[in-house]
């Protein structure tokens, strides 16, 4: 079974349900025992296992032949699970139930054209992007930067598909592809930085806590997919203030905005605000042990 019901269905207490895969499975071992003391129960539902019935009385969910009410709702599908599970997001809020990262936000957080055209108009993209298929208008692009460029794929996350395009010899290699293969980019400038960049993670457009993710030695992308480590981040004012401002622009209700520091101007800048952000367990333990220490201080 893809759905994880280790809750019971019929239960009195406020069901609490994330609509999603397993993705996040470490996480979810420390988040949904957490959320049972607190007298909530909560259950991972996969979309492709969710059965809707629809009718002149209205429309009712069930999983697993068991009747499905839930309180609410967390969407955290991503990927070949996006569409289907926005469809379903879509349909528990407009039956009345709420919804936390509705079908909209994931659709617009995903990909990252709507996710810098949120940030530009929110007044928090601190680069230039250019996106759209015109492989004339990318090399115009690229020729007028002060150094590298990064192209990225629209959809997508992980650090999948990343590249990094600086010289001559890059730039014409990933010219004579487009040409030949067509579809949409996304490129944005090289940001000189030391080797990390900042997750922050927010509730409802707050930061609640940060993380340092480094680069593995002699390359440069920082995700954890992509095998780079993790450390905790002072979450001060300055970075506070930012990832505030960008959740906001951004309609991430729980989110996590990827910031960096770029050394050459000593200013941050927001590359991206996911909707399905991973929070590490080490992060999270780590943060519980600062916690404690501050408890006993």
């Amino acid at each position: 079974m893809l759905s994880s019901l280790d809750d019971p269905l019929d239960t009195d207490r406020p069901l609490v349900v994330f609509l999603g895969n397993d993705i996040d499975e470490e996480d979810h071992d420390m988040l949904f025992p957490a959320l049972r003391e607190r007298g909530v129960a909560v259950v991972r539902v996969h979309p492709t296992e969710l059965v809707v019935t629809m009718g002149k009385g209205g429309i009712t969910f069930s999983v697993a032949g068991q009747r499905l009410e839930p309180d609410l709702v967390v969407g955290w599908v991503l990927d070949e699970l996006l569409i289907p599970g926005m469809a379903h997001l879509d349909v528990f809020a407009r039956a009345g139930i709420p919804v936390i990262n509705d079908a909209v936000t994931l659709f617009r957080a995903q990909n990252k054209y709507l996710d810098s055209s949120m940030l530009s108009l929110g007044g928090t993209l601190g680069y230039p992007v250019l996106t759209g298929r015109s492989p004339e208008a990318l090399e115009t692009w690229i020729r007028g930067l002060d150094g590298p460029a990064v192209i990225k794929p629209l959809v997508g996350f992980g650090g999948r598909g990343l590249r990094k395009i600086d010289g001559e010899v890059e730039l014409q290699e990933f010219l004579t592809e487009l040409r030949r293969d067509g579809g949409a980019y996304y490129a944005v400038p090289w940001v000189n930085n030391p080797g990390r960049d900042i997750r922050v993670y927010t509730i409802n457009h707050q930061p609640v806590f940060a993380m340092y993710r480094y680069a593995p030695p002699g390359q440069w992308i920082t995700n954890v997919r992509a095998g780079g480590g993790i450390a905790m981040c002072p979450l001060n004012d300055k970075i506070s203030d930012l990832a505030h401002r960008a959740s906001k622009a951004a309609g991430t209700l729980i989110g996590g905005v990827d910031i960096g520091e770029n050394v050459d101007t000593g200013e941050l800048v927001v590359y991206e605000v996911n909707s399905c952000p991973t929070c590490e367990p080490p992060a999270l333990e780590a943060l519980a042990k600062e916690g404690e220490e501050g408890r006993k201080k």
